[in-house]
């Protein structure tokens, strides 16, 4: 199991970053460990992906890539527990838009 760190450690991180390059490079191994996280913890019971979806989510209003938790999000619209589900639909207006094929899975 990957460890996972927490978003408030996520952003506390990032903001003592004192340049550009550093700020790129924590961004850069915290989207590492949840690649790491999504392929090697492909169970539907997954305790951290709602974390690692909200920690993209910050990373995406940072303005860097997360298309890789697309199909995260949609995993955890998917699940029965309220707010595994809240931060899916969250993730799903952020990280899609109306062109992403994977839209379709959704309905």
């Amino acid at each position: 199991e990957v460890m996972s760190i927490k978003l408030r450690e996520l952003i506390r991180s990032i903001r003592a970053c004192k340049t550009a390059a550093e700020e790129r490079q924590v961004i850069t191994r915290e989207c590492a460990s949840i690649r790491t996280a999504f392929k090697e913890d492909s169970r539907e019971d997954s305790q951290y992906r709602h974390r690692n979806v909200a920690k993209l989510l910050f990373i995406h209003m940072l303005g860097y890539q997360t298309h890789f938790g697309q199909m995260e999000c949609l995993k955890l619209i998917s699940s029965n527990k309220f707010p595994e589900k809240r931060v899916g639909y969250l993730g799903l207006t952020q990280l899609l838009d109306e062109n992403t094929e994977v839209l379709m899975l959704v309905t």
